[in-house]
């Protein structure tokens, strides 16, 4: 049963970032990019890689770089990948980022203990506004916390963009608290039997008072009221959401990697290995 969730988690979350984008097979693997957000790796990738011949992983890997075409490609790894291709893939040089978690719920969300905030959906050009200098402020905590480079006003714009490309099917929500803009989500409820939430973030102004909770239980019931069953939610391994979801009954079943290309990599330079 574990098993088969991690496959099934591992499927929804590449198919969620493709939304927006374009999807091509080569060399029997995925390949998804959006050619509007050429800067948001988490949109232009590759999965399901297989092969163990360092050679020709080297061949599928240029080949799906050059439609691609992303300074930010990334090849993701899930639990249906052999060791062996991982191996490859190390040995061709790519470079491991930490692992995340993929979490799955398959009971019932609890219902916040102190559901103040007023959650509403966003639907006007001012609502994404709001959405976006929250997110900018996301960026610069994770920066600062994981002391690496500040990511440009142009990385969270194309961010954003990603996320607005996915609408309608996917739905953004903004919590109100004392009238102000005080944190989203978002919920994907899909056609199947897995949904998927992301993107949690609350405005430092307002953490500790139940709002993420309430954004949390809201996107799963508005996915479940869509004919959801499972849904799934990703959490840096590293991070304290992982924790909070864990708690909310959101099990762990998987650890996906993801990797970045070889120093000296250029995006859509064919070169064979």
């Amino acid at each position: 049963m574990v098993r088969e969730l991690a496959a099934e988690a591992d499927n929804v979350g590449a198919e969620f970032w493709a939304l927006g984008g374009e999807t091509r097979m080569v060399d029997g693997v995925r390949c998804v990019r959006n050619r509007s957000v050429p800067l948001v790796g988490d949109c232009n990738f590759v999965s399901g890689l297989i092969g163990e011949d360092p050679a020709e992983l080297a061949r599928t890997l240029a080949k799906a770089s050059e439609w691609i075409r992303s300074p930010r490609v990334r090849v993701c790894v899930g639990p249906d990948t052999a060791a062996p291709t991982e191996a490859a893939l190390l040995l061709a040089g790519w470079r491991a980022a930490g692992p995340r978690l993929d979490l799955v719920l398959t009971g019932a969300c609890p219902r916040p203990e102190s559901p103040g905030a007023a959650i509403r959906p966003a639907t006007t050009e001012a609502d994404w506004r709001r959405i976006a200098a929250m997110f900018r402020l996301d960026h610069e905590e994770e920066d600062r916390k994981d002391g690496r480079r500040p990511r440009t006003r142009g990385e969270t714009e194309q961010a954003i963009l990603a996320r607005r490309m996915k609408t309608p099917d996917v739905r953004y929500w903004i919590a109100w608290d004392g009238g102000a803009p005080a944190g989203f989500f978002s919920s994907w409820p899909r056609d199947g039997g897995t949904a998927m939430v992301e993107d949690l973030f609350v405005h430092p102004a307002h953490r500790g008072r139940g709002i993420a909770g309430a954004l949390l239980h809201h996107a799963v019931t508005d996915a479940r009221s869509q004919g959801a069953e499972a849904v799934l939610i990703r959490a840096d391994a590293d991070d304290w959401p992982k924790d909070f979801y864990h708690r909310r009954g959101f099990r762990p079943v998987a650890a996906p990697r993801c990797y970045s290309p070889p120093a000296g990599h250029q995006a859509g330079a064919a070169r064979g290995g």
